[in-house]
């Protein structure tokens, strides 16, 4: 189930708040991690700005070609965006603490979006 991999996503990253699964193409987070307290307002502007960081429609908004991972950082905490590798269109989001360990958050957000996107959870 997606909800549970995503609760485990953040269980193993105490850091991590907050992660979300969405489409892009048709701009809409489709679930959330249980414990995620963020109004829609909220989730559609962080799947905007996800849109903005990885590129949509197979078209990249920054460099030649659309992107795959991505993330913003401040004193008060990072935004990481990671794109599937078999549906383009599907995206992680996730909201951490600075704190975060993100050599190894970035290929754990990725591994558990593959699994969701291919199915195999």
């Amino acid at each position: 189930m997606v909800a549970d991999r995503l609760d485990a996503l953040c269980a193993d990253f105490g850091d991590c708040s907050a992660v979300a699964y969405a489409d892009l193409s048709i701009g809409m987070v489709l679930v959330t991690n249980t414990s995620a307290k963020l109004s829609r307002e909220m989730l559609d502007g962080l799947c905007a700005e996800a849109g903005l960081s990885l590129g949509t429609d197979g078209k990249a908004n920054i460099g030649s070609h659309p992107a795959t991972m991505g993330f913003t950082a401040s004193p008060t905490g990072s935004k990481v965006f990671v794109r599937a590798e078999a549906e383009p269109n599907d995206i992680l989001f996730c909201l951490c603490s600075s704190d975060i360990d993100m050599a190894a958050f970035m290929p754990a957000a990725k591994l558990c979006l593959d699994e969701i996107s291919g199915g195999t959870s």
